[in-house]
């Protein structure tokens, strides 16, 4: 029973993490959507990988006992946990959005335009560089556009210029970010994954030693279900949440909310990294269960089946299993 609460509580976190990472990249380092997919899948996918060989190569070659394989699953779900806390405090402040009051959720014009629609969302990045939240809120009132293309806005009275000027230009998309935390979060990102991920082999291993060996197959079915139906199913809807709720400004249409267009980095940071950690502690509990199992290790199992002939056509058979230890 705990090694299943176990297995869907480490899931949740895993299932959930990779599944709304790049959009968290995307919204914290202001990544490209195909940089963020690709990094993700670098940076977490493959040392994922990379750490499940190198478990099972270690595990094959060193044969630790059950005691230890359990130890050190529950150490690697408080390391994870650990890293968690860290990387929730590794990102890059809103200090460059002009106008935002992240209070209330809302953009503020700069300086007195006309009314802007608060709803249409087109970030431009002005000579001052600081991102504003359209060309309408930089007091914009003319277009650049380029063989067709719109490029930029032009006239600009909200942006100030290098020399204390007016009526400036801004360009389309976000200012760059002036921030080198991105290095050190996928640096330690991946480190923390990699230590997880040694986790792997041995929690399987652990499943398989916990049951007699004629219920191994059963044991794994029901396992898998379990992470199904109480790992995968909630996991969308409770990390969709937590995104959700760090979202400054939402594209709507017909009066309907759509897909987030800005999400508040401080926020998204804290809970999505929150979560992670918090998920990994009643895993961490549930380790210490299987931990307690006899000090020793499994070489081979013994199958005798004995069968007592009542009649030439009926039987009764017992199967007795022997566990060979070094």
């Amino acid at each position: 029973m705990f090694r299943t609460a176990s297995s869907v509580l480490h899931i949740l976190p895993i299932a959930g993490l990779y599944t709304f990472l790049p959009k968290y990249l995307e919204s914290q380092f202001r990544l490209a959507a195909h940089t963020a997919n690709m990094v993700s899948g670098v940076g977490g996918i493959l040392v994922m990988g990379i750490g499940i060989i190198i478990s099972g190569v270690f595990i094959l070659r060193v044969k630790p006992n059950a005691r230890l394989v359990a130890a050190w699953i529950a150490f690697t779900a408080v390391v994870y946990a650990i890293g968690m806390g860290i990387l929730m405090s590794i990102g890059c402040p809103m200090d460059d959005f002009a106008g935002l009051d992240r209070a209330n959720g809302v953009f503020m014009p700069e300086c007195s335009t006309c009314d802007c629609n608060p709803d249409k969302f087109g970030p431009v990045c002005g000579a001052d560089g600081r991102t504003y939240f359209s060309g309408c809120h930089a007091g914009c009132s003319s277009v650049n556009m380029t063989d067709g293309k719109l490029t930029g806005f032009g006239q600009c009275s909200c942006v100030p210029t290098l020399d204390n000027s007016t009526m400036t230009e801004v360009s389309i998309g976000y200012c760059p970010l002036q921030c080198s935390n991105f290095v050190w979060y996928i640096v330690l990102f991946s480190l923390f994954v990699f230590v997880h991920s040694t986790s792997e082999v041995g929690s399987m291993l652990l499943i398989l030693r916990c049951v007699d060996p004629r219920d191994k197959a059963m044991a794994l079915g029901l396992i898998q279900f379990a992470i199904g139906l109480f790992g995968n199913v909630p996991c969308p809807i409770v990390y969709g949440a937590v995104v959700d709720s760090a979202c400054l400004v939402w594209d709507t249409a017909c009066g309907e909310r759509g897909a987030c267009w800005l999400y508040d980095a401080d926020v998204f940071r804290v809970f999505f990294h929150a979560l992670e950690r918090i998920k990994r502690i009643p895993a961490f509990h549930d380790e210490l269960f299987p931990s307690r199992v006899p000090n020793s290790r499994v070489v081979a199992y013994v199958h005798y089946q004995v069968c007592v002939y009542v009649t030439q056509s009926t039987s009764t058979c017992t199967s007795v299993y022997f566990h060979l230890y070094p």
